[in-house]
Formats: structure tokens, sequence, C-alpha cells
């Protein structure tokens, strides 16, 4: 995969430069990889719309990094520097490609475009890398670890769903709501059944834990696999689904979907 691909290439570049502490400081790390042969800054501007993220561009002498500074969320904010270091280093450093100008288009063709995809596996390693973040927690991808990594890490709570489920091969989805409405999925390789895009029922946003007032839950419940996947699929019916939902600002929740081999039923034909 292009994204394992990128983080790859920032946790050789961690270990060759000496990097074995969290958080990972961007700027720190592009101060690293900058020298008198290849110059690199990293600068911060409010632009006016948040439909631009940043940009990188340079040729075989030199690069640039630009971000956003108005982008409302410091954790995606560091995520971004991230993703324009990862271009910086995999595609201009390279020659592969001049400029990059990341924004809600480039997000949309994100699965069409290897160089975005890179990029984005890049950031992931070079917030959350694999040697470091696998000493934080237990393994299990529930919201207790997400938000302990994502606080050690500074990067927010799908970037590091992103980064756990991917390091434990876990059967995990993200599903993301905002005042009730479903708004986006994020499936991964080991999700194996087809996530419905229904919005939420006043039951299940009462089941949800109100993270401003406890503590990020650990735990799951059963639930019908019905309310939120297509149970059948490839020759299997899932009979019980895990979930665990939290409520977050602006009317966000975030849940999990999970499942074990306890919860699955071969199909006959």
């Amino acid at each position: 995969m292009e994204e394992q691909k990128g983080a790859m290439e920032a946790e050789s570049l961690l270990e060759d430069l000496g990097f074995d502490q969290l958080p990972i400081k961007v700027n720190e790390f592009i101060d690293a990889v900058s020298d008198e042969s290849f110059p690199i800054s990293m600068e911060f501007h409010a632009f006016s719309s948040d439909q631009f993220l940043g940009k990188a561009a340079g040729n075989d002498e030199s690069a640039a990094i630009i971000i956003n500074s108005n982008i409302p969320d410091s954790r995606r904010l560091n995520f971004t520097a991230a993703h324009e270091a990862g271009h910086v280093c995999m595609h201009i450093m390279q020659g592969a490609k001049q400029g990059f100008s990341c924004g809600n288009k480039e997000l949309g063709d994100y699965f069409k475009d290897p160089f975005e995809r890179q990029a984005n596996g890049f950031a992931a390693g070079l917030l959350m890398p694999k040697v470091l973040v696998k000493k934080l927690t237990d393994g299990d991808v529930n919201w207790a670890n997400i938000k302990y990594v994502s606080d050690k890490c500074d990067t927010s709570l799908e970037a590091v769903f992103r980064r756990l489920s991917w390091l434990e091969k876990a059967s995990v989805a993200l599903v993301i709501h905002q005042n009730k409405q479903f708004k986006r999925f994020v499936s991964t390789d080991n999700f194996d059944f087809y996530i419905e895009k229904t919005n939420l029922t006043s039951e299940q946003i009462n089941a949800c834990t109100k993270v401003s007032q406890e503590d990020f839950p650990n735990d799951f419940d059963v639930v019908d696999p019905i309310d939120w996947v297509s149970p059948e699929r490839k020759g299997m019916r899932l009979n019980e689904l895990y979930i665990s939902s939290i409520m977050l600002n602006d009317g966000f929740i975030y849940t999990l979907l999970s499942y074990d081999d306890y919860c699955l039923e071969e199909i006959e034909d």
C-alpha cells in the first residue's frame, strides 16, 4: 500500500536522525533534514479559507512548506505539516514532482493519487512511529488507547485510529456523524462488511459517552449488526457487532465498530 510505503520512509528517516522520543516535532524534524546542500523552510500563514491546508514546493536545490495557520484543530494542523514534509522528503527531494497544494479537492481525489497517499502515510509514520507507539498501549483499538496515543503524539483521534488499526491488523471501522446526520466512515483492510450510511437514532445518541464529562471508554456494547452494516458478505454472517460511541464538540459523534470470530457464522450455500 502507498500509505505503508510512506510510513516506512518516515520511520527510516527518524531512526537515521536519532529521533526516539514522543512527541515528534515536525519543525525539529525539518531542521534535522535540512542542510546547506538542500535547505528546507517551513512557514505558517493565515489564509482566509480553510479549503487550503498546505503546500510544498521546490526543486533539486531547496524546498519550502507553507501551512494554513487558520486550520482550527491544532492536531489536524500538525498532521498537515507532517503531510507536507512527506511531499518534500519523498517527492520533491527525489525529483518526482516539484509542487503540491493540498486542500479539500485533493482530499476528494485522495485514493486516485499515490503521492497524496504516500504523504499521508509519511505523516502517520512520522508522528506515530511504530517502534514508539507500540509501547504505549495493550494493542486494543479502543477509545481509551486512541486518546492516550493522540495526547502523546499530538495528532487527531482519526489519525490515531487509522494508525492503530493498521498496526494491530484489527477488524475495526470508524463511523462519523454530526448532529445525528451521517458524515462519512473510515473502513480498514480487515473490516469486511459494508457500512450503512444511516443517521443516528435517539437511543444510539443516548448510549454515547460524553467525553467532556467522562473518561474515554475502553469497553464496547454488543448490538445487532443490522443497525450499522450489511451483515452478510463473502460467505459469512455477522451475528453480533461491538460498538463504542463518543460525543465530541460541535455535535460530532465518533463510533468504533468491531467484531471477532465469536461474532461470525458461516453461511451455507
